[in-house]
């Protein structure tokens, strides 16, 4: 191993939560996701657990392919607390390298695999990873010039290991299982995660731009998925299907973790598209599915016979952005089954939800009531509660919570304050009811369906090409994705520039794409408000009255 590599053993931080009493109330200390699916193996062995769109693995296949994974991680002398990183489509290999690092308590991460190389590399020089497990090509898109330059760019020896791939400048995730001796199940399970170990460190776009590695031990990543199962009431009957992305915790807790916890059947698509999610549910007899609001309005927009076709889904859960009055109205006229609400992030999993029992007057007009097991405060500036109906920060605390943020250091900073409260960074109201509206956002960050786009760092690429004097980054509203990227350019010079030109420049910085600006507003002057402050609705308001 080389000593550049990093280790989480521990997670201090968890420390100053109250353990005991979650304990008692059975919040924390749930049994873990590797021995559920263990047991499943033995009692279920022939029940379906993971499908995909080349193949599937039974809970006895699952299992067994976990095992062998363990093993190779073990045989590849990667140690407790190691970091491995996951990066990867909507395939089944995802669910037998996740359970592998739990068994051999090897800390699993992940993020997006529509990532750039800007964000590949830094969310690498952040975690440190002792490999890399990736593909090289996903849907048809050619990642081999990406993984070279993250390689070249972290300036280590860091072994990456691709799946489904013949590219023979790289080692294989195939092979490295294939040649490593098999653990038995004893020797497989002895070290194995449980409770307060750390488990798995979720890699976010941070508002800076900075990566943020959001990092949860077994007993906040249980009880988060844990919640909604109970509250949805969810069973080991139910088909989930998934074509949210895996590298993202909305699909990762509440499509791969959820499946497992409740002992049912995953089903994963691997891009989403309505037409082609109605085929999987006819074949797969899929009863639950979850997505953002782009996906709830490509539902409703199908033809009818797409709609019917998803009539064994009796649940659906929307989260990740906004749903408007008007389409969530329209979706519980149209739409076959229930839609449950809800908000949610990293740090915590959903912190409210709507359920069975929710009118469709809440339903239409909040994000839910807080899950049983978490409290939430509308505070002040000063950190005071707020009146009913009155708008402030949202603050929450709970067993869901995450451990931290890993910073480039290695150490791990809590993320809740002395009082055990976590700021989201939104503005929000609860009613006399209990039901939570968002209203705002405090964050330098806009939403593009599941993707959380830092404005600054946008800002600070536009700011980098010779010909932009400053640049502004607002969200233009968008009926289906939320909202898209609009650069408002100061030229240096009497120079004339354009979209393509903008969006030649982030692909020559290495952006991802979905965070390249949809278009461009070009400014004389900047508006200013009240506190001096640039003005951003201002210039939206500007661009649009222009179109």
């Amino acid at each position: 191993m080389h000593n550049v590599h990093r280790s989480i053993l521990s997670l201090p931080t968890l420390s100053r939560r109250p353990q005991k009493e979650w304990e008692d109330k059975g919040w924390w200390g749930q049994k873990p996701l590797w021995k559920r699916v263990k047991e499943q193996s033995y009692l279920n062995p022939n029940k379906m657990a993971v499908i995909d769109e080349t193949g599937h693995l039974t809970y006895s296949e699952l299992w067994q392919e976990a095992v062998r994974c363990s093993s190779a991680l073990n045989h590849a002398n990667l140690q407790k607390g190691n970091i491995v990183l996951i990066q990867l489509p909507n395939w089944r290999e995802f669910c037998s390298i996740m359970i592998a690092c739990e068994l051999a308590n090897i800390i699993f991460a992940f993020c997006p695999i529509t990532w750039g190389f800007r964000e590949c590399s830094r969310a690498i020089k952040l975690l440190k990873p002792s490999i890399w497990i990736t593909t090289d090509n996903d849907l048809k898109e050619d990642r081999k010039e990406l993984l070279e330059s993250c390689r070249s760019d972290v300036h280590y020896d860091l072994e990456v290991l691709l799946l489904r791939s013949s590219n023979l400048g790289f080692i294989s995730w195939e092979d490295l299982v294939k040649k490593a001796p098999l653990l038995d199940n004893m020797k497989a399970t002895r070290n194995s995660g449980v409770g307060l170990d750390p488990l798995e460190i979720a890699v976010t776009s941070g508002t800076t731009g900075d990566p943020k590695g959001v990092v949860h031990s077994h007993d906040t990543a249980l009880l988060a998925v844990q919640s909604t199962i109970n509250r949805q009431g969810i069973s080991s009957n139910d088909v989930i299907h998934l074509a949210l992305p895996v590298g993202h915790t909305f699909g990762y807790f509440y499509g791969v973790r959820c499946a497992f916890q409740a002992s049912c059947t995953l089903v994963m698509q691997e891009k989403w598209d309505v037409n082609r999610m109605a085929k999987i549910v006819q074949e797969t007899g899929g009863t639950i599915a979850l997505g953002t609001a782009a996906f709830i309005i490509d539902i409703m927009n199908a033809e009818k016979a797409v709609r019917n076709d998803l009539k064994s889904i009796w649940l659906f859960t929307q989260s990740g952005d906004n749903l408007t009055n008007p389409v969530i109205e329209r979706a519980i006229k149209t739409l076959p089954f229930r839609v449950s609400r809800a908000l949610g992030m990293t740090e915590f999993g959903h912190i409210t939800s709507t359920d069975a029992n929710t009118s469709d007057q809440k339903l239409i007009s909040s994000t839910g009531s807080p899950q049983k097991e978490m409290e939430i405060l509308i505070a002040d500036n000063n950190g005071d509660p707020v009146l009913f109906d009155k708008p402030g920060r949202i603050l929450v605390r709970g067993p869901s919570i995450c451990a931290g943020y890993l910073q480039k250091s290695g150490e791990i900073i809590d993320v809740v304050d002395e009082l055990g409260f976590f700021d989201t960074g939104d503005i929000g109201c609860l009613d006399a009811e209990n039901f939570l509206r968002v209203t705002g956002r405090g964050k330098n960050v806009l939403r593009r369906g599941a993707e959380t786009i830092p404005l600054t760092d946008l800002e600070e690429v536009l700011c980098s090409h010779p010909d932009i004097g400053h640049a502004v980054v607002v969200g233009i509203p968008d009926d289906r994705l939320g909202e898209l990227p609009l650069a408002c350019i100061q030229m240096r010079r009497s120079t004339k520039i354009n979209i393509s030109e903008i969006q030649l420049w982030f692909q020559k910085q290495g952006i991802t794409r979905k965070f390249w600006p949809k278009d461009i507003h070009i400014v004389d002057c900047w508006p200013k408000g009240p506190t001096g402050k640039i003005d951003g609705s201002h210039l939206l308001n500007d661009y649009m009255s222009n179109k």
